[in-house]
């Protein structure tokens, strides 16, 4: 609980002394997002949106996901660094290309394993191909946790040691997983009663394509994006503290370097 608790405060502290970064990220995030809802309608009887939107609509997909990890580096640089809203981009982007290129490692390597499982298993019927999904989620989720220290690494500066995460987070699987979750807890707590509280509005998908649904949807989906990276990057961060051990060698060396 002392890594939640500190978390809690990071992020309050992230807020407090960082409010232009934190207020461009929402403006980014809810003018992204409108353009998201606008280009993918719920199917229905209104009209299809337009090919330039819709390809707007995927333009800002791309940018909305950039824009998050932008936003995580700045949490990790400030809670371990007490680095502030300068500079923007850090060491020349470099910490922002690295997390770039470990998503696309993990993501070649879900769908590697989603292929090779496929042609072992072979599901033929619905329950099999619903059992091979739970499979693969589960090792996902496994590989993405034992990793997860390397993200606030490479945001100060780290080189891309899978190695040496794999290494750190040894025995530690159930309190990365345990601390993420249970800080981001109130938030989620908060997301489900507004979904609920929609559900018993009589809210329903087709009663929100309308211009003003489209803005207050983003601007609820932009609290919600920078309040989750603001918890789990700051919880992350003291995770990191915690049990990064060659993790943090390497990466000391690494600043001696420059």
């Amino acid at each position: 609980m002392e890594c939640v608790k500190r978390a809690w405060k990071s992020a309050g502290e992230a807020l407090t002394r960082m409010p232009a970064l934190v207020f461009v990220t929402f403006v980014a995030y809810a003018v992204l997002g409108w353009l998201v809802l606008a280009g993918r309608p719920v199917p229905g009887e209104g009209e299809l949106p337009s090919a330039g939107l819709v390809l707007a609509a995927n333009l800002a997909s791309l940018l909305n996901a950039f824009v998050y990890i932008w936003f995580t580096v700045k949490i990790y640089r400030f809670v371990l660094l007490d680095e502030r809203t300068t500079p923007l981009m850090a060491a020349g982007a470099k910490p922002l290309a690295r997390i770039v290129g470990l998503g696309l490692v993990m993501m070649l390597a879900l769908v590697g394993i989603a292929a090779a499982l496929w042609l072992v298993l072979r599901p033929r019927h619905e329950g099999g191909v619903a059992f091979l999904s739970l499979i693969i989620g589960v090792i996902w989720v496994f590989i993405g946790v034992r990793l997860s220290l390397l993200y606030p690494s490479l945001a100060i500066g780290g080189r891309f040691a899978l190695g040496a995460a794999w290494r750190d987070s040894r025995g530690h699987f159930w309190s990365l997983l345990g601390v993420s979750c249970v800080t981001a807890l109130p938030l989620l707590v908060c997301g489900v009663l507004a979904l609920l509280g929609l559900g018993i509005a009589g809210v329903t998908p087709d009663t929100v394509q309308t211009p003003a649904w489209f803005t207050a949807l983003a601007i609820g989906q932009s609290v919600v994006n920078i309040v989750f990276a603001m918890l789990t990057s700051a919880a992350l961060a003291w995770l990191y503290r915690r049990y990064a051990n060659e993790l943090a060698s390497g990466g000391a060396q690494a600043t001696r370097s420059r």
